[in-house]
């Protein structure tokens, strides 16, 4: 189990991971950050995590593991933006 899992990019394959993390009981803390306030506020309503948020690196911030959903486009720019966040020994993976 992880202590704290944040997931960047709550879209379809995000929030099915959610979903997933939650009913496994695989962390104790799911962050869930995407830049849509609209999107944001579903996720919530649908309790897919535990902390929610429209900046990236506050959800990374002291996270064991960290999976990055969002558009190929995107990849890069979010990693420059969540990498000074990251925890030493933190995984990163992306989908």
């Amino acid at each position: 189990m992880f202590g704290r899992i944040a997931l960047v990019g709550i879209g379809l394959i995000g929030s099915s991971l959610a979903r997933v993390i939650r009913r496994e009981g695989l962390a104790r803390h799911i962050a869930v950050a995407t830049r849509s306030q609209s999107t944001l506020k579903r996720a919530e309503e649908l309790g897919l995590g535990d902390s929610y948020t429209t900046e990236a690196e506050d959800a990374v911030r002291d996270a064991d593991l960290v999976i990055v959903s969002v558009p190929v486009g995107s990849s890069g720019e979010v990693a420059a933006e969540i990498a000074p966040a990251l925890k030493k020994g933190a995984i990163l993976t992306d989908v």
